[in-house]
């Protein structure tokens, strides 16, 4: 009897191990076609050849909802480019990230390719910021590792809120969703305090994370994020 109850207690609490320890990376495939972000998403009106790579960003909340979603403006050709994406990530809706078991508040980077060749018009859309590194280790089509939204970030309580900065923040990211070994490289603005760049290191150690996946399977990779005013 008792060994009896020992091996279920021993199931139970398995079970709820592996369970806190489940993770699925969001993505576009939502059951409802009509919300569907890759189905939204309109070419915009223009003429001739054209092929045009945007790099946008998202926070994917825990119902799905894509908001405060932007893309990176290389120059005035990709805005109206910019516009559609935008346009349709304000109905769309995703699959969320399941970190833990529970679906979770997620920083989600993508890309999105639109491309004409005489009448044809084709858009495509990765899962991936296209960082090199794990494009060359896992292809164009791989899905990077996403961050999970703490109610307290640690970099907005001491970066500058004011002041104009950019840095980026690059780690290892493990197959586990554990992220390691962060550095912090300035991009744009004033160069941020030793204290906020420390701030961010912590950010990105402290963070949960959905892993890479390459062909279905979680993978290490390397974790880019900028952060900034």
């Amino acid at each position: 009897m008792r060994k009896a109850i020992f091996t279920a207690l021993t199931t139970v609490l398995c079970s709820a191990a592996l369970a806190q320890g489940e993770f699925r990376p969001a993505d576009f495939d939502f059951e409802e076609d009509k919300r569907r972000m890759d189905r939204l998403v309109v070419f915009p009106e223009i003429k001739g050849d054209v092929s045009v790579m945007l790099l946008c960003f998202s926070r994917v909340q825990p119902n799905g909802k894509m908001e405060n979603t932007g893309c990176y403006l290389q120059n005035n050709y990709d805005e109206p480019f910019v516009t559609a994406v935008n346009k349709a990530a304000s109905k769309a809706r995703m699959n969320p990230a399941i970190i833990d078991g529970k679906a979770r508040e997620i920083y989600l980077q993508f890309r999105v390719e639109f491309v004409a060749e005489k009448e044809d018009r084709r858009i495509h859309f990765h899962l991936n910021p296209g960082y090199e590194e794990n494009v060359k280790a896992y292809g164009e089509d791989h899905i990077a590792g996403t961050r999970a939204f703490q109610k307290k970030e640690k970099w907005m309580q001491i970066c500058p809120r004011r002041a104009n900065f950019a840095v980026w923040a690059r780690a290892y990211l493990g197959e586990d969703g554990k992220a390691d070994s962060v550095s912090v490289v300035h991009a744009d603005g004033i160069m941020p305090t030793a204290a906020c760049q420390e701030a961010i290191k912590q950010t990105i150690l402290s963070s949960k994370y959905t892993p890479a996946y390459a062909e279905g399977v979680p993978v290490p990779s390397t974790y880019v994020e900028i952060f900034g005013n």
